[in-house]
């Protein structure tokens, strides 16, 4: 790059936010990484990563760690609430050869990116709360709550759905898009090796349940059931929700009942997704992941489209010669495969509204999209 740059502040340590500090140090660029919360906070349950996450990982040089800190699943088997074989789907749809969808902890994601990141000498300082930013032409000036400042060449943020980045640089309050499902996550605990390398999908009209295994003897539970837009499920109560949830699904589920108890921390949280009519950036502020194109989970592709918008940044700060280039050409390789991915995750959860779970036309569609390189 001509117009040269010397440093980057990423705004939020999550997947999206730690990968972009990773792409953006590989291009030379000093980088610092600012998070709200602590560097222990808890971050989730599990996820799943498919084939086409494959190539970041690679870009990013965290494959074989992501691979050795979870396990590899080449078979989803749909079945219905009572536990009988609807459908096996094959998760190698793109490579025959390698393995299926990489099943691993968010935590452990976050470790490997973490560990890959200060290793290129990234810094990354924990409980710092953003608050505001100023620009000039030569500079972003970063204000956080406990009132200091820093300035740096170029703000990128993966800051998550209610981005204040975001918010700030369009100038309006983005609300997210309430899609009509709950979602319910569930660590689970069972003997080593009691649930094969598979994942299991159950169906019940409207609602889905979904059984993944982490490591040989953890995994996770997901619940997508349609609830109100006010609807929310106090943390005291979700164990005898989720309980009451699965009592009409048998099979596979019967099991998983003995997996949690009344002490399991389960997460709860709005199906929503954020839909951008303006450009991801402006100036020297650039946004990715849930920022820019949240959506709903039912290809399990937010984390992915995350990454690879990290990856395609510091691939077009590499290669143009001026940052309004790169950002433009970032944001126009980015928004059409993040928003095509994006829509067709929203219309198979409205087919699932209506208890439709027949949608292979639409997963066929992402799939070809995900088979082009990004």
């Amino acid at each position: 790059m001509q117009e040269k740059l010397r440093n980057a502040v990423v705004v939020g340590a999550g997947i999206g936010g730690l990968s972009a500090a990773i792409a953006l140090r590989k291009t030379g660029l000093n980088v610092t990484v600012y998070e709200r919360s602590e560097k222990d906070a808890p971050s989730g349950s599990g996820i799943t990563q498919p084939q086409n996450t494959f190539k970041v990982l690679k870009d990013l040089s965290i494959y074989e760690d992501c691979l050795k800190s979870g396990v590899q699943l080449d078979y989803l088997e749909i079945m219905d609430k009572e536990g009988n074989l609807l459908l096996e789907v094959n998760q190698k749809f793109m490579n025959a050869d390698g393995p299926g969808r990489n099943s691993i902890w968010r935590s452990s994601l976050k470790d490997v990116l973490l560990s890959k990141a200060l290793s290129l000498g990234v810094i990354v300082e924990w409980k710092k709360n953003f608050t505001t930013y100023q620009e000039n032409q030569t500079e972003v000036i970063l204000s956080f709550e406990d009132g200091t400042q820093v300035s740096a060449d170029l703000l990128v943020s993966f800051d998550g759905i209610r981005s204040q980045v975001r918010d700030i640089m369009l100038g309006r309050k983005v609300t997210p898009q309430y899609l009509g499902m709950g979602a319910w996550r569930v660590p689970l605990t069972f003997e080593k090796n009691t649930i094969s390398k598979r994942s299991y999908m159950l169906l019940n009209g409207n609602t889905k349940v979904g059984i993944f295994p982490l490591t040989d003897k953890e995994g996770y539970l997901f619940i997508l059931k349609p609830v109100p837009s006010d609807y929310w499920d106090d943390e005291k109560k979700r164990y005898y929700t989720v309980s009451e949830i699965l009592k009409h699904f048998h099979g596979k589920a019967d099991f998983i009942k003995t997996c949690f108890n009344k002490d399991t921390p389960i997460i709860f949280n709005l199906i929503e997704e954020v839909v951008l009519e303006e450009k991801w950036y402006r100036n020297r502020v650039v946004i990715g992941g849930d920022a820019a194109h949240a959506s709903a989970p039912n290809l399990a592709q937010g984390a992915a489209m995350a990454m690879e918008d990290a990856s395609v940044l510091g691939e077009e700060l590499s290669n143009t010669t001026s940052l309004e280039e790169a950002l433009h050409s970032y944001y126009v390789r980015r928004f059409p495969r993040a928003r095509a991915i994006q829509s067709l995750s929203a219309e198979l959860l409205k087919n699932e509204l209506k208890g439709n779970f027949a949608q292979e036309e639409i997963i066929a569609k992402s799939d070809c999209i995900l088979q082009e390189a990004y």
